[in-house]
């Protein structure tokens, strides 16, 4: 019988290592949303959002939680110039498209142009926007090699599709 106990107690205090191990609420004092990043995307958090990037270098994704328009704006305004002038990413205005999609009851805006990057090509930069509740929004900045880009995607929808809004 004790055995038997011994063997439950243990089993319980496993349940929550076999929680995914990429998944991050965030920010991380009072979180508003959760989401899961593999491990091998490598995340790093900061105190604005979460950095990870796909294992072949195709993809990279910032994660944010904005708090009004004014700070929308000010993140866009941000990392645009975070990917022109510290990657030198070139990116064409002309070719700004918007739109929308869902990801199971999850519904996306986004904004989105094509790039040039001198070590990686052409490339696909832009940001989604989700609501997170409470007023705030996910934002998520985007950059996504077009050369093998297709090898990203399921990881991207993965991640994407992981989102909940925490209440």
């Amino acid at each position: 019988m004790k055995k038997t106990s011994l063997i439950a107690a243990l089993v319980l205090t496993l349940i929550p290592a076999l929680a995914p191990a990429g998944t991050i609420k965030f920010p991380e004092e009072k979180p508003a949303v959760s989401f899961n990043i593999p491990d091998s995307w490598e995340p790093e958090s900061d105190e604005d959002g979460v950095l990870a990037e796909s294992p072949d270098n195709v993809a990279t994704i910032y994660l944010q939680v904005i708090e009004s328009e004014d700070d929308m704006k000010a993140a866009v305004e941000d990392n645009m110039k975070w990917l022109i002038e510290e990657h030198d990413v070139k990116v064409d205005e002309a070719t700004q498209e918007e739109k929308e999609f869902k990801t199971g009851e999850r519904e996306w805006k986004v904004i989105s142009w094509s790039a040039e990057s001198k070590e990686w090509g052409p490339a696909s930069v832009g940001f989604l926007f989700s609501e997170a509740g409470e007023g705030k929004a996910l934002t998520i900045t985007y950059w996504i090699s077009k050369k093998d880009s297709d090898k990203s995607m399921e990881g991207l929808t993965k991640i994407f599709e992981s989102v909940k809004t925490l209440k």
